[in-house]
């Protein structure tokens, strides 16, 4: 499988210089560019995350205020819970991700 940090994304891309001509950091490591490139990635994938575990609690608060009683509705809610806690968790490990990407 093909990832974006495969050499075929980088193997025939020049690596940039300073303006004024002088090598730059990418030039002498490729690492440097892997690393920008891992951070883009990850900020990108934070960014749509979030905006789906927001966009998923509020559906979730909305459908925890119908006004339904009975096993089915006490089963659908506790789903709900369990659904709301799963997003939650996984927004977490997400910025933790994130936060560990850009320190490195």
């Amino acid at each position: 499988m093909n990832t974006y940090n495969d050499d075929l994304f980088l193997r025939n891309q020049p690596l940039p210089a300073l303006p004024d001509g002088n090598p730059s950091v990418f030039s002498t490591c490729r690492c440097a560019v892997y690393k920008l490139t891992d951070q883009d990635l990850i900020s990108r994938h934070y960014a749509s995350t979030i905006t789906a575990s927001d966009n998923a609690a509020t559906a979730i608060a909305r459908s925890q205020i119908v006004e339904w009683t009975g096993n089915t509705a006490d089963w659908f809610r506790s789903t709900l819970d369990r659904t709301a806690y799963t997003i939650k968790m996984l927004a977490e490990d997400v910025e933790i991700t994130r936060r560990l990407a850009m320190e490195s």
